[in-house]
């Protein structure tokens, strides 16, 4: 059966291409050669599987071709991507770092700030100390342990933790938290220290004015007295325009004149307990005594007359101890005419006590006393009728009646 398939296919091939002779003539001599069907059949063939891997391998270049444009256009894609990608993370790691920059910056200056005021508040503390000023204390404290007696500032309302808002976690808003809670510690420190101050000051004033005396001349005394021991002097500089705390200040930044304003209200405490200090609060005796005679007008024990008493008479027994009623310098210790045995001590700021009628005396001419030091005995020398204290306050040399210093003592213990 195949054989005669085979065999058809042959005859059918061989009509179609029988063999042929293909004749050549040169000078006259004929030549041919046979071209046989199966030498047809095979160069036809031949050519077909030619024409057929040229076909393939035209269709594989073009298959190739199509393949690496398509390899090469996603490539340059992916290329372009990483491109994009590649400037979006530059730009990022730009903006990160302009945003720590500033972030440092500006924790940089915050930091300074912070250093500069705390610096700022230490020297505030450093002279409240040396003027002895403490924004603890109630009241002034004065020499020989008394103390005034007043209310001490309300307290501020507490301050809440400093991460109670919600920002544990949060680095920026844990910051942000403690510059928060620093804040309020200084505000706080300033606002006791502003406090006390303005306490003390008002105590201060309130005592000085139970004097009768004004302020503005107990001041400008004691300011006199001190530009006048030593030969000191120079320029006016008001304390708002001073460096007083060891640097210059900007007057324009709230805080600095905050502190500023604390300090002068510190310096006023200072004058002004310099004053109370120098004022005779005290009593000239601490034993059992009797009032005879006021300070004014009234009739003279001798002359039966009336007559300006220029002091205060305490009656008690014979060398009872007669005490300064402030610190200050013995000015004079001796016998004076009227005045029997008699001391009398300049306390600075324009005040002098003199102390008469003693038995004895136990200080002499330029002897520093203490508030309270034991001056002599109790007496009766000189015009006097019976053992007593002649008493007597003076302020820029006019006498002034010891019961206003002695009422404003009550308030000092």
């Amino acid at each position: 059966m195949v054989k005669r398939i085979l065999a058809g296919s042959w005859q059918a091939l061989k009509k179609r291409f029988p063999d042929r002779q293909i004749y050549h003539r040169s000078d006259g001599h004929v030549q041919y050669f046979a071209v046989t069907t199966s030498m047809q059949v095979g160069a036809i063939s031949a050519a077909a599987a030619i024409a057929v891997w040229l076909t393939g391998a035209t269709a594989g270049l073009v298959i190739d071709a199509i393949d690496n444009g398509s390899r090469d256009a996603r490539f340059a894609a992916a290329i372009q991507e990483y491109q994009i990608k590649l400037e979006e993370a530059r730009s990022a790691e730009a903006a990160a770092i302009a945003f720590l920059e500033t972030r440092s910056d500006s924790f940089a200056r915050t930091a300074g700030e912070f250093q500069n005021r705390h610096e700022t508040l230490r020297r505030l503390m450093d002279f409240a100390q040396d003027l002895q000023v403490s924004e603890r204390a109630a009241s002034p404290s004065l020499e020989g342990g008394r103390i005034m007696m007043a209310a001490a500032p309300g307290d501020v309302t507490p301050r809440a933790g400093l991460l109670d808002d919600g920002s544990i976690g949060d680095p920026q808003g844990i910051a942000e938290a403690r510059v928060a809670g620093l804040v309020a510690q200084q505000n706080h420190a300033l606002s006791q220290a502003e406090n006390a101050a303005e306490a003390r000051l008002e105590n201060l004033r309130a005592v000085l004015r139970l004097t009768g005396l004004r302020l503005e001349d107990i001041l400008e005394e004691g300011r006199g007295a001190q530009a006048g021991a030593g030969g000191t002097g120079g320029p006016l500089i008001e304390i708002s325009d001073a460096s007083f705390l060891g640097s210059d200040l900007d007057p324009s930044d709230p805080f600095n004149a905050r502190v500023t304003r604390i300090a002068s209200r510190l310096l006023q405490v200072e004058e002004l307990e310099a004053a109370l200090t120098a004022a005779p609060l005290g009593m000239p005796l601490d034993v059992d005594f009797n009032e005879s005679s006021g300070y004014g007008r009234r009739i003279d024990p001798f002359t039966r007359q009336p007559a300006l008493h220029t002091g205060l008479d305490f009656t008690a027994y014979r060398g009872a101890p007669i005490l300064a009623a402030a610190p200050g310098q013995v000015v004079y210790a001796g016998w004076r005419a009227g005045y029997g045995r008699t001391v009398e001590i300049d306390h600075g700021f324009g005040f002098k006590t003199r102390y008469a009628h003693l038995h004895t005396l136990d200080v002499r001419r330029g002897d520093d006393v203490e508030a309270g030091e034991k001056l002599g005995g109790m007496g009766n020398t000189g015009r006097s009728t019976a053992t007593h204290l002649h008493y007597e306050v003076w302020f820029q040399g006019e006498h002034l009646n010891p019961e206003r210093f002695l009422r404003a003592g009550h308030y000092v213990q």
